[in-house]
């Protein structure tokens, strides 16, 4: 054997990672009550070439997630709980930083422990109302992720615009082929930092092999006072399914960009690799609109995904910030033993305009991942 195919060896025997939680398990606590465990164990290589000017763009990682949930039937209807919580390693500390890199060190900040969801709910008949952290009421998902960092290997909309999570109260109506989604949330993922409110919402249509719906949300700004960002979007999503084929997509109006006149310098918070967190105008959003398709086929033992999608940025005058953003991502994942997943993922961005101090980095990310879940 070869050093190469040996170091490939060592790298899918030794391993373990994929999608969030691919297997359940359901114990009844009593007649009425019952708990359901998800566990995902992952290891990964990444090679991102996005960031080829930090120092972390070529490493080996791993991770776990814990997802879980307590339900009791109460005859009229039913109560229960859901979570979902990450385990992640965190970055190297000793990472190269300078007056220009420094900008984005809190990219690499990451929690040991993150609390992706977490919530109450009560169902009655078609309606379901929440309280807490869960997956945000805007389009649809259909793409595999492969990683407990979302928006990694996922379209541009969905990294960099709508949000992976809301906290806040959330009713759903779910009848037949209607579904309405309403949510009062903070705007931000977790904990809000100012006292306002935002409103989020899908109505769709769907059955059993197609679905479609139109989303909305729309916020005075997360952030606190002058550091206040705009994220806004106005969506639709749709999907169809032909036997072990599978076409969907989103497409979005979307609205960003600091609220007032804050020097990009002193953003401490993580940052934008597209410049998407830039002033423009007092209280004015920047717009832009963007979307995606998503093919996958799924066979019993492996599938194969492929995702196109662009983002046209409004024109402000600034290079850096208003060139067309399109990234393509293929994926093919495979199950050489029960319960545990290999996936190869490639990710291909077009060249634009950089900052002379970012000068060798390149569009496009490498990730082998294996995974054992329970």
């Amino acid at each position: 054997m070869t050093k190469a195919r040996y170091f490939l060896f060592l790298v899918i025997t030794t391993m373990a990672g994929l999608t969030p939680l691919a297997a359940e398990h359901e114990f009844k606590i009593d007649p009425q009550t019952s708990l359901n465990l998800n566990l995902a164990f992952r290891g990964y290589f990444m090679d991102d070439q996005r960031i080829q000017w930090s120092g972390l763009e070529v490493t080996f990682g791993s991770e776990a997630a814990v997802g879980t949930g307590l339900e009791r039937d109460l005859g009229w209807g039913k109560v229960g709980a859901e979570g979902l919580f990450f385990l992640n390693q965190p970055w190297g500390k000793n990472v190269l930083r300078d007056a220009f890199r420094q900008r984005y060190a809190a990219n690499f900040d990451v929690d040991t422990f993150e609390i992706s969801e977490l919530n109450v709910h009560f169902q009655k008949g078609p309606f379901t109302l929440a309280m807490g952290k869960k997956e945000t009421p805007f389009g649809r998902m259909y793409f595999p992720h492969s990683l407990n960092n979302l928006g990694f290997d996922a379209p541009f909309i969905r990294s960099e615009a709508i949000l992976w999570r809301e906290t806040g109260l959330f009713v759903t109506f779910q009848k037949e082929f209607l579904t309405i989604d309403i949510a009062m949330t903070t705007g931000e993922e977790d904990k809000d930092t100012n006292s306002s409110v935002a409103p989020v919402g899908r109505i769709g249509v769907g059955g059993k092999n197609w679905a479609a719906g139109f989303s909305a949300k729309k916020h005075d700004g997360f952030g606190s006072e002058n550091q206040k960002t705009f994220k806004n979007h106005y969506g639709v999503d749709f999907m169809v399914r032909v036997g072990k084929l599978q076409l969907s997509g989103e497409a979005i109006h979307d609205e960003y960009g600091l609220k007032h006149d804050y020097n990009p310098d002193d953003i401490f918070w993580p940052r934008s690799l597209y410049h998407r967190d830039i002033f423009f105008k007092v209280e004015e959003p920047i717009t832009g609109v963007g979307g995606y398709l998503n093919l996958n086929y799924a066979a019993s033992h492996w599938s194969v995904n492929a995702n196109y999608g662009e983002y046209k940025p409004e024109k402000i005058g600034n290079p850096l910030h208003d060139t067309r953003i399109r990234r393509g991502i293929f994926s093919l994942t495979s199950e050489p033993i029960p319960d545990v997943r290999v996936t190869v993922l490639g990710l291909f961005e077009n060249d634009r305009p950089q900052e002379s101090w970012m000068e060798g980095s390149k569009g496009k990310a490498v990730l082998l991942v294996v995974q054992y879940s329970l």
